[in-house]
């Protein structure tokens, strides 16, 4: 992979999201290799802390009073499959990765991080321009949210082993989808995130042009390797 821009700490926020406690391998809606997940996320957290880099944690959380809004996902619910139930267990932000205080958690209904909150303008206030993202899920709530930052022009940069789904299958797809549309930004591993986010050189692969990777179901696993 090549040399990537450095990511200055006044112009870089690690975004955090819905690494939640229902993501667990004995909950209903379980991530594949999800306590790996954490430790990577974890690591690139405390790398930001230690760098001086602002943390933004993104929380799924859904009041009984916010059922309303989002009808054709309530229809087809049963209680017991409802997930970001409000003040419930499993909406609380794992503890691997919790908040420290004073960190911003932005609460949101919506799969996209920016829908309905204030999200866009802290990340203004704090004069943002990239956004290092891990977390959960890959294709829904990571994804959505990932466009909606490119689409308002900020550079986003996926920690690959820190983001994750229901199955590495699902997971491999949605990369490839937002890797061919990751304008500006592009997917760092871990140990290259981390020598980011301390200032040191490091590599990524970076998106230089509109759908590189027209995949296949023989050629995922390939292209995805290439990440």
């Amino acid at each position: 992979m090549p040399d990537a821009p450095a990511l200055p700490p006044r112009s870089t926020v690690v975004l955090s999201i819905d690494l939640q406690n229902e993501y667990r391998a004995a909950c209903i809606y379980p991530v594949e290799d999800y306590d790996r997940i954490l430790a990577n996320a974890s690591a690139v957290i405390a790398a930001a802390r230690a760098g001086g880099v602002p943390v933004i944690h993104v929380q799924a959380w859904v009041g009984e009073e916010d059922r309303q809004h989002y009808p054709l996902l309530e229809a087809s619910l049963t209680d017991d499959l409802r997930s970001a139930v409000a003040g419930s267990d499993g909406a609380g932000i794992c503890e691997e990765v919790a908040p420290l205080e004073g960190e911003t958690v932005i609460r949101k209904r919506w799969p996209s991080a920016f829908h309905d909150t204030d999200l866009d303008e802290r990340l203004r206030r704090l004069g943002a321009e990239n956004i290092v993202t891990v977390g959960v899920w890959t294709d829904s709530c990571v994804r959505a949210s990932v466009f909606d930052a490119v689409f308002r022009s900020y550079r986003v940069w996926l920690v690959k082993e820190a983001c994750g789904s229901r199955t590495d299958a699902m997971h491999r797809t949605a990369m490839l989808d937002m890797a061919n549309r990751l304008y500006g930004g592009g997917v760092l591993r871990t140990g290259e995130a981390l020598k980011a986010l301390r200032g040191q050189p490091h590599a990524a692969w970076r998106c230089s042009r509109p759908i590189e990777f027209p995949y296949t179901l023989a050629t995922i696993d390939g292209l995805y390797d290439v990440l």
